[in-house]
């Protein structure tokens, strides 16, 4: 398990490095031609939230990359789709391993899934620790989107906005996951959406609104 969460924070650590140094010389362009007052803390929000919209979809609908060495010696990249195949490039061309038949698995049910999982339904499947983690897990995995879009998007900070912005995420992840042979499910909605509400309602408290205010005023 120890070996399996670091593979994971290795992955997502590799593609939020990639994100930042595709994003921050476009910003510092950008800053540089508009010549206005800058929030620091609004910035780092904002590459903050880049990496962490990245590092989300890396895990949920990007392939996973794999660079390796074949028995002769010549490396080869390849690109795993999950449920889907591998698509592998090397010096003979490109090759399609294609892995099974993907399984296209919608449940728009709301609270279904997450009966399921409270109730035991789901025991024979999953057990305890697996069902408490897919439930709290996609609860906090949302968490820091809620937190950092109103720091990064002054504008943006409204329930309502949040909401939005969080359900276009929410709902692109899902109809992607559908398609690659992953289930999409009305309940990870629900879930993920709490995580968004739960994120913005932390930057309600007191200090967390100063902050805010400094981020509006100079923007």
């Amino acid at each position: 398990m120890d070996k399996v969460i670091r593979n994971y924070l290795i992955a997502i650590a590799a593609w939020c490095l990639a994100a930042l140094l595709c994003y921050l010389p476009g910003r510092l362009w950008y800053l540089k031609r508009k010549k206005t007052p800058v929030s620091v803390l609004r910035e780092v929000c904002l590459a903050l939230l880049v990496c962490y919209t990245v590092g989300f979809l890396s895990q949920t609908i990007f392939p996973e990359i794999q660079l390796f060495a074949t028995e002769s010696g010549a490396l080869e990249f390849s690109l795993l789709f999950p449920f889907r195949g591998t698509l592998t490039l090397g010096k003979d061309g490109a090759h399609w391993y294609q892995t099974f038949d993907p399984l296209f698995r919608c449940n728009l049910v709301p609270f279904r899934t997450i009966r399921s999982y409270l109730s035991g339904a789901a025991a024979q499947n999953f057990n305890l620790a697996i069902r408490v983690v897919n439930l709290l897990g996609n609860v906090l995995i949302l968490v820091p989107f809620g937190v950092l879009l109103p720091f990064a998007a002054p504008k943006a900070d409204k329930w309502k906005w949040v909401f939005l912005w969080g359900s276009v995420l929410i709902v692109f992840v899902e109809v992607v996951q559908y398609f690659i042979g992953r289930a999409a499910d009305i309940d990870d909605y629900l879930l993920n959406m709490l995580g968004v509400l739960l994120g913005y309602a932390v930057t309600c408290v007191p200090v967390c609104r100063r902050w805010k205010a400094q981020c509006n005023a100079d923007n």
